[in-house]
This record gives structure tokens, sequence and C-alpha cells, in this order.
């Protein structure tokens, strides 16, 4: 190829990124996560996935020890040996037989975004450590769809250098999706298997609009979420019995024996199931607020709440993860922390200020009552529709509340109905009828 030549590919390869990016813009991204059914695989099959990541780990390291004493820029990534230490600490040389070349890439352009990322927290002052070498290889790009993978059908996906097809699990979630185009994915090496987290786009007009009327929402410690029109969920997933097992068994090994390492690996399986709990039951969680028009929340101090008495309560709730969920939605109006949903009476318009946590009930001298979490997500929802907290928030809220009218802010909680005591208990999807507010994944 002559110096014409690649310069002509290279602009077109530069405007062909343009359009992808413009285009990008009017299409929404979703990352689905199948699993590699390692069952219906070939002992050759599995070896190779396995010395994907142990050839990726050689890899990282041995470009790390190249970086003591040159750039990064100098490092041959063609290269098909590298350098490394055995169990014993001596140098031995690797092989590169089954990685390919944009794998090898991939791992190489992954260090160097992480060198930029720390040098631009130092320019911001802030501190930093430095690139440790991994003993385990969590994930591998793959950067193109139809050259690095490709889907065969619905139960089979090819992925280079693999000479057959492997067969999956959970590609039902998104098989039959509309206008759904494909951009690159990640191979992925977790405590329980191999999965693929597949990065996809969608035009935003292929969703569905037959919304339910907008609603407000309260996040609370004695109930994880509280809606305006009454319902209450409460999710609390505590740590397995196995879990703790587990971590009784790692206290009892010696470190660096083969023992330790069986237990470790059994741990990392109990936290990962722990993990698919939490963000199951946020996603149903999630999935049920955003059917309504418009969501309304407040900007909660959880990471506060996490370090205060409740700290225990917060890690075993979902309320992290539904909130960032929830603030990823274009349809998710967030009001600013400091405002008095809690404090501000509907109906006289006045703040009631000695109202504390031990108060689950509120009560105004005007006569009104209503539960302290459904008050407070009501509040949500009539403060946004007087634009009282306008459009990037507000310092003196006191101000803005005096101008509403109370008349009108009455009006407006008819229209959300009557104030009741009577709260419902909402199971939604996540579990069957029981007769307390508490949902138990554990």
């Amino acid at each position: 190829m002559t110096e014409d030549e690649r310069l002509a590919k290279n602009m077109r390869i530069r405007e062909h990124g343009k359009l992808t990016r413009q285009k990008r813009k009017s299409q929404i991204c979703r990352v689905y996560r199948v699993k590699i059914d390692i069952s219906h695989l070939t002992k050759q099959q599995i070896l190779h996935l396995k010395m994907l990541f142990v050839e990726a780990k050689w890899l990282y390291n041995n470009v790390l020890t190249f970086l003591t004493d040159h750039d990064i820029t100098e490092y041959d990534s063609k290269t098909l040996t590298v350098q490394g230490l055995d169990k014993d600490g001596q140098p031995v040389t690797h092989e590169l037989r089954y990685i390919s070349s944009q794998m090898r890439q991939s791992v190489i352009q992954g260090l160097k975004d992480n060198m930029n990322s720390l040098v631009s927290l130092r320019e911001h002052n802030r501190k930093t450590g430095r690139l440790r070498y991994k003993s385990d290889y969590g994930s591998i790009d793959l950067q193109q769809y139809r050259i690095t993978y490709r889907f065969y059908d619905e139960e089979h996906v090819g992925i280079q250098g693999f000479s057959k097809p492997l067969k999956i699990k959970g590609a039902n979630q998104f098989w039959n999706t509309p206008n759904l185009e494909f951009a690159n994915a990640k191979l992925l090496n977790l405590p329980k298997g191999y999965y693929l987290a597949i990065t996809t786009y969608q035009n935003k007009g292929c969703e569905l609009k037959n919304y339910k009327p907008e609603i407000g929402i309260d996040m609370g410690i004695t109930t994880t979420i509280t809606t305006s029109d009454g319902q209450k969920i409460k999710v609390l997933v505590e740590e397995s019995e196995r879990l703790k097992k587990c971590q009784r068994l790692i206290a009892r090994r010696k470190k660096g024996s083969n023992n330790r390492y069986k237990a470790v690996k059994l741990l990392r399986r109990a936290y990962q199931k722990l993990t698919s709990r939490k963000r199951d039951a946020a996603n149903k969680i999630v999935h049920d607020l955003l059917e309504h028009e418009r969501v309304y929340m407040q900007d909660e101090n959880i990471k506060g709440w996490h370090k205060s008495l409740f700290g225990r309560t917060v890690q075993h709730s979902v309320l992290g993860l539904v909130k960032a969920k929830l603030m990823k939605s274009e349809r998710v109006i967030v009001l600013p922390a400091s405002a008095p949903t809690t404090k501000y009476c509907p109906v006289c318009g006045k703040l009631k200020r000695d109202i504390t946590l031990a108060d689950r009930v509120y009560e105004c001298s005007c006569g009104y009552r209503e539960d302290r979490d459904v008050h407070a997500a009501r509040n949500m929802l009539l403060l946004s529709r007087n634009n009282t907290c306008g459009t990037q928030g507000i310092n003196a809220y006191g101000e803005d509340i005096r101008r509403l009218q109370p008349e009108g802010l009455s009006r407006s909680l008819v229209e959300l109905g009557s104030p009741t005591s009577e709260v419902r208990v909402v199971h939604s999807r996540l579990s069957k009828a029981t007769d307390t507010e508490r949902i138990n994944f554990s």
C-alpha cells in the first residue's frame, strides 16, 4: 500500500467514524450479557477460553515491566513471546498461541487508557496510586462486530480464533428486538463462568410510548421505595450462609496454599451470586418505575446514609443501584437535596421544621395527616408541577415556597388522590404476596 492509498484509507475511516458518532446521538445504548455454555464445548475450546485470559495477563504484566525503562509507544504489539516469572520467581518465556492480534491491541490500549486516567487525576491534584501487576485478567475487548465476534443464530456465537461457534444462553433478551444494531463486546471471565457483554444501539423512535401517569418516588431506610400513589417496596438482599461459610473457610487456610486459592474462588462465586440478586431486584424496580411517563425523585445522599447508623441496612438494600439506573433516563427529573419534600405541607404551604426521623406520620396544624414517605413522594410531584425547583435547582428554597398559592397546591393534591393514612404494599414482580413490607431475596 502506497502512502497516498494509506492516507485515503485513513480519511475514509475518519469520515465513517464521524457519521457513526452522529447517528449514535439519536440512538439508545444498551448492554446485554449472555453466558457461554461450557457444557457443550470441547476440551480444546474450554482450554482456548482459559488461555485467552492467561495470555492476556502475561501480556499485560510484560507491558507493565517494559514501561519501567521505556515508553509504551515503543512496545512491539506484534510480538508473540513475552517474559514473565514462574511460581518460584524464576524468569520464563511465554509464547502467545491463542490470543489474536486485535485482542493483543485491546490489552495494550486498555493499559494506555489507564495511564492517561492517572495522569488526568494527577493534573487535578487527586491522590493516585500506580498500576500493579495482575494475577487474573477479567475481560477482553472484542472491538468489531462480524470481525472479532458474530452471531450465527440465537444459540451460537463465533469468536475470533475459534474454529467452531460457541453455544450461548440468554440471547432471547434481544434476539427479536427490531432495528437493533450490534457494536463492540467484551469477553468476561467471571467466577461463575464465561460471559459475553454485548453493546447494542436502537433508535429512540422504537421505544414503547404508552406510558402510565407521572409519579414521584421517595427513597428511605425503613422502606426502599415509596411512590406518590401510596405503594411501598422494601428490598433487602443479605449475605447468604454459604458466603459466610466461605469467609470462615478462607480464615482457616494457609496463605499461598492451593486450598486457599480454591476457597477464594468459592467466595468469589458467592459474591457474584449476591451481586446478581441485587442487580436483578434493582432492574425489576427500575423497569416498573420507568413504565410511567415521568419519574420525580430527590438527590438523596445515600453515601452519607451508608456512613451513618444505617450502614448495614443501606448495604443490604439496592438504593444505590436504583438511583444510578434511574438517573441515566431522560424521563427522570431529579430534585435538589435541599428541597423540603418532607417538611412542606401541601395544604397550608407551611414548613414543619421540628419533624424527626422517628416521626413516621406527617401531621400539620391545619389538620393534614399522611404517611411520612407517601407525603414526601407526593410533594415531589407537587413542587415539580409548580416549577418550584426550576431547571437547575435552587439555593434559597424557602423564598420560592412562599410564592406558591396553597389553593393551587390543594387542587393538585386532589388530582393525586385524597390524603389517606392507608399505605399499600407493592410486591410487583419481585415476590409473591406476603403479609409484611419486607421482600427478602436472601
